[in-house]
């Protein structure tokens, strides 16, 4: 992530808790993984689920469907009160980079996860984010990111302290090109 690009959002939600998720047509089926825990959240709470870069629908919940561009990617996801990255636990999924989760992050965005492959290692559970394994935990977690913006305001901040640190252009780039230079054997310094 290039921290330039990516800033921390700034104005907090007006309306309803904006759940958001950004992925392609290939990759909107993990959305019916947490569906039951999102339809029950919108029986609690004025809640949106944003899809950014796929078409989902589902009854008896509010979906705001938005195309992606890399342009406005960024200020799509700012406008997320939550980011969510839904899997199911097979081969392909625990292969999965988990790119998305750190896009949120990066924005100052808490996130909710299921506990599959690398998420694991990204997330900090309890303190950037969530994961989530089985319907129940999907509720606990976006119930109690829904009932405390101070908490989500704590852990959108403690993620992009992870990014800024691990996930960054900035960190990640001059830690590369050292082992490229150390595997060449041509550090000067």
């Amino acid at each position: 992530i290039d921290l330039e690009r990516y800033s921390v959002k700034t104005n907090p939600s007006s309306g309803p808790l904006i759940i958001g998720w950004i992925g392609s047509a290939a990759t909107v089926k993990y959305l019916d993984v947490v569906l039951p825990a999102l339809q029950l959240l919108a029986k609690e709470y004025p809640v949106q689920l944003r899809v950014i870069g796929a078409v989902f629908s589902a009854p008896e919940l509010d979906v705001d469907c938005r195309a992606w561009s890399e342009q406005d990617e960024v200020q799509q996801i700012q406008t997320f009160d939550i980011g969510i990255m839904p899997l199911v636990d097979s081969p392909w999924e625990r292969g999965k980079c988990g790119y998305k989760l750190v896009q949120y992050m990066a924005c100052g965005i808490p996130v909710v996860a299921s506990p599959v492959g690398v998420n694991e290692e990204i997330v900090e559970h309890d303190a950037s984010g969530y994961l989530a394994s089985g319907m129940n935990a999907w509720i606990d977690a976006l119930r109690s990111l829904a009932d405390c913006s101070g908490r989500r305001n704590m852990f959108g901040m403690r993620g992009r302290k992870l990014v800024e640190d691990r996930y960054c252009l900035q960190v990640v780039a001059p830690r590369l090109a050292n082992l490229f230079i150390d595997a060449c054997g041509r550090r000067t310094n």
